[in-house]
């Protein structure tokens, strides 16, 4: 469900027109009943130091993404409601429009900057809320981490939010194990709150990559080791950067 706002090489959204972000968000709640109801009877879901995510103030939860489900396991289980970014070709299917527009997704259109998703997230941030983005800009095919993207960087030091690097382990597993009527389990790991200083007043793309891979590191050392992919050099959970 989410998707970074900055450049992605090699991705094109194709949409039949531009979406406009619903910030009403008029079945957000209802929709977060039903998340809970599947976390509690459709697997064993549990939150790692809960405690991590602040609850007041602008705050980016940045999430690895492997799956379809990662999104959604996260967005009703961290005490506070959320906003995610996502790529409009999820407001494209009919499949899934039916959840992401009326839930207050921030549309995003993917294959340049887009601008009006950047200035969405930051009205959220600014007024105090929670955006969900995936920093990678779309699903990882080894289940290791990717490059992230550079509108992760730019967005936080543009609002000056918090960011909480939230690991998921486990989303892969979901609907095999219904199959066989089991319950998969599903880990939200949450490292610990930090925030991207630019230190400059106006950031060079160069910048903004060294703040992404800095917050990428972060987020590797909440996964497992086989999860941290090509940030497999970060330094165990707590380090300092």
């Amino acid at each position: 469900m989410t998707q970074s706002a900055a450049r992605t090489p090699g991705k094109q959204s194709t949409f039949s027109k531009r979406w406009k972000w619903n910030k009403r968000a008029p079945l957000r709640g209802f929709y977060n009943g039903w998340l809970r109801a599947w976390y509690l009877l459709g697997m064993e879901h549990r939150v790692i130091h809960p405690e991590r995510m602040p609850r007041t103030g602008g705050v980016i939860v940045m999430i690895n993404h492997v799956n379809w489900a990662d999104p959604f396991v996260v967005l009703a289980a961290l005490g506070r409601p959320i906003t995610p970014m996502a790529k409009v070709e999820a407001f494209e299917d009919w499949r899934v429009r039916w959840l992401v527009a009326p839930y207050g997704a921030i549309p995003v259109h993917r294959g340049a900057v887009d601008l009006q998703a950047v200035k969405s997230a930051t009205e959220v941030l600014n007024e105090g809320g929670a955006v969900l983005i995936s920093p990678e800009g779309t699903r990882s095919k080894t289940g290791g981490l990717i490059h992230g993207q550079e509108g992760l960087a730019y967005l936080a030091t543009r609002t000056g939010a918090w960011i909480v690097p939230a690991g998921i382990v486990g989303t892969p597993d979901i609907l095999p194990a219904l199959k066989r009527l089991r319950r998969a389990t599903v880990t939200i790991t949450l490292g610990e709150p930090f925030k991207l200083e630019s230190g400059d007043v106006k950031l060079s793309r160069e910048r903004l990559r060294e703040l992404t891979d800095d917050a990428m590191r972060r987020l590797a050392a909440v996964l497992p080791a086989h999860m941290r992919g090509v940030y497999a050099d970060a330094p165990v959970e707590g380090h300092n950067l």
